[in-house]
């Protein structure tokens, strides 16, 4: 009876030291990591942004996690479609990831916060460099503005921010007149494959374009329906393509342009530069005394020009306005 008690005793003890275990096990940090992988990989196939924030430690202040917000990531393409875990250790978990149709296995690095909860830290984050060939007010990522470096704090026009997988589509915006070509930049989970860096070349809006063909057209007609009366009047007056080269008294001009002259649009520091493409066609006719002033002997002729356009185009209180040059 005795032996029959100390029996029972032990299989209590022993389901007791079992329950222990159990439950030491089920809050080991290994757990831990891995249900925050889990959390996090979950998010990423989601599209939630917010969620894999909420367990991740981007290593930026909030200033620099534009790119992890929901507003941008939702949008982004590419997003990792599903994971295996493959084992964790206190600080690690290894995982098969699927991307886009690859697989690609990876050891998320995880961190303890203050509050003693595990996260994917900050090794594990990608970034992408924002910049583009002029400074812009602000860049888009996924349709999203996201402000450019103050030129006053003396940093260039570039942003180096943290990422999650997936491909962004990149711009300018916050100017009217200036925008880039969109370039993709991706995030892959196979690092060798990312495209995280690329910069933007500011080009002239169509509004720009528009808005300096009217103000070249206006400046023409300027120029035409005064014609100066020597080539360094007409540099003067921006008026070099509508130059008579007579140094005789004329009267009765009349200009006929045949061809406009074509222009590109090259951005400067502080403006745009208008440069001649193609040379346009333009005739002038007009009568020329070839006699005395007491005696005039007006004759008629008629001579071919082919003007260009030229100056520089400023942005002053919002609105373009054309320098001559």
């Amino acid at each position: 009876m005795i032996i029959g008690i100390a029996a029972g005793a032990a299989v209590v003890l022993t389901a007791a030291t079992v329950g222990v275990v159990l439950l030491v096990s089920s809050l080991s940090p290994a757990h831990d990591v891995s249900a925050a992988a889990k959390t996090y990989f979950q998010a990423l196939i989601d599209g939630d942004g917010e969620k894999a924030l909420s367990v991740s430690d981007p290593g930026v202040p909030e200033n620099e996690q534009a790119l992890l917000q929901n507003n941008v990531y939702k949008s982004a393409g590419q997003h990792i479609d599903g994971y295996r875990i493959l084992g964790a250790r206190s600080d690690s978990v290894r995982a098969e990831v699927t991307q886009n149709g690859r697989k690609q296995e990876i050891t998320l690095r995880m961190t303890k916060s203050r509050e003693g909860e595990w996260k994917v830290g900050a090794t594990n984050f990608q970034k992408i460099r924002l910049s583009s060939s002029r400074p812009v007010k602000s860049f888009a990522v996924n349709g999203v503005d996201v402000p450019a470096p103050d030129p006053g704090t003396g940093a260039r026009n570039s942003l180096l921010m943290p990422a999650f997988p997936g491909e962004y589509t990149l711009g300018v915006s916050g100017d009217k007149y200036a925008t880039a070509e969109e370039q993709k930049a991706l995030i892959s989970i196979d690092r060798a494959i990312s495209k995280s860096s690329e910069s933007l070349k500011v080009i002239p809006s169509q509004l720009l374009l528009d808005e300096t063909r009217t103000l070249l057209e206006n400046k023409r007609s300027e120029c035409t329906a005064s014609t100066p009366d020597s080539a360094s009047e007409a540099t003067r007056r921006g008026c070099s393509g509508f130059a008579l080269y007579e140094y005789r008294p004329t009267r009765n001009l009349k200009w006929t342009i045949e061809k406009e002259p074509s222009f590109t649009l090259l951005r400067g520091e502080d403006s745009w530069i208008i440069q001649s493409e193609e040379a346009g066609k333009a005739s002038v006719s007009y009568e020329v005394n070839s006699g005395r002033d007491d005696a005039p002997q007006w004759e008629p002729k008629v001579e071919l020009v082919t003007p260009r356009v030229s100056g520089e185009i400023q942005i002053v209180d919002g609105k373009a306005t054309l320098k001559d040059r």
